[in-house]
């Protein structure tokens, strides 16, 4: 019996009018890749442009109110004037860490109590969600005006007049306790925002794990500790992610209230900043603080990333 060779032979299909012929994935994913140009370009106007020129303007000596310094270069020389001859500097960057801080500690302690109250099943449940998100959608100013003028104030303030019922005295809460006030202001403003993070996390939590604690005799308390808080890890950490960020950049609040005052007392990096910039018309040195600002909250961000990343691989 013979044997005939067979050469493999191409399977063609045969064209119709409808078909349309298919671009290769590589040449689709190219393609898709250019709808993203605008945006690149957006984003680099808007924030990589302005920062290159902070970096430019703070390498040269300029006061906006003597034109006929003209606009010499110093280099690095605004650097080391807030680092080593600015007595204010330091204190600042300790008035930025304490606000914080502070302020994050009280919202992420008051959003975890109030996340556990509206995730259970309570009449009215919805209502009071709403509610509670109230202070985070309500404007930095708006809402520092509220507390310097309707709760804080010393003569017509809710806090001194509740005081003033059981006998206490009333407290100039902006000059006694200026810091302490204004962190506390922040902290209410970004509670309803942990709130929300917390409570999707609780949400995530499979009903059957809280059963079998019930089950295994845990009262509460035992019950978040060991099995709630290691759950919802992930929800602080974005929390306070995005919570160190934001309270970072604090600024009307301080504004409405003391306006940096008494003295340094409640100035942060970012308001320093400001007074520079439009208070002594310093632009070169204003800018030499912005350029720190951004390299702080770079440091601060990555660090945490960092070690969220960690964790996680962990």
């Amino acid at each position: 019996m013979s044997q005939v060779a067979q050469t493999p032979q191409k399977l063609t299909l045969p064209e119709t009018p409808g078909r349309v012929a298919q671009a290769p994935p590589v040449l689709a994913r190219g393609r898709r890749a250019w709808l993203h140009l605008p945006a690149l370009v957006y984003m680099i106007a808007l924030t990589q442009i302005p920062f290159l020129l902070a970096v430019w303007f703070s390498l040269h000596a300029w006061n906006i109110l003597v034109p006929t310094e003209g606009f010499p270069f110093v280099g690095l020389a605004n650097y080391v004037t807030e680092f080593v001859r600015d007595p204010n500097f330091w204190p600042i960057i300790l008035n930025t860490v304490q606000l914080v801080v502070g302020a994050m500690v009280l919202a992420l302690i008051a959003g975890t109590i109030l996340a556990l109250l509206l995730n259970r099943p309570i009449w009215g449940r919805g209502v009071l969600r709403a509610v509670a998100t109230v202070p985070f959608l309500v404007t930095p100013s708006v809402m520092a005006l509220i507390w310097k003028n309707l709760f804080l104030s010393p003569s017509s303030g809710m806090v001194d007049w509740l005081f003033h019922l059981v006998g206490l005295p009333n407290v100039a809460w902006f000059s006694t306790f200026p810091l302490q006030s204004i962190m506390f202001i922040v902290a209410w403003e970004w509670t309803p925002f942990v709130m929300l993070v917390i409570l999707a996390g609780l949400q995530s939590i499979p009903d059957e794990v809280m059963e079998a604690a019930k089950v295994d005799g845990a009262n509460a308390f035992m019950t978040f500790w060991r099995i709630t808080f290691p759950l919802l890890r992930k929800a602080y950490e974005i929390a306070l992610l995005f919570g160190t960020i934001f309270i970072f950049q604090t600024f009307a609040e301080i504004y409405v209230t003391t306006a940096g005052g008494p003295g340094v007392s409640t100035n942060t990096l970012p308001y320093y900043t400001y007074r520079t910039a439009f208070t002594s018309f310093q632009i070169g040195q204003a800018s030499a603080l912005g350029v720190i600002g951004v390299i702080v909250a770079i440091f601060a961000a990555r660090g945490m990333l960092r070690l969220m990343t960690e964790r996680t691989a962990s």
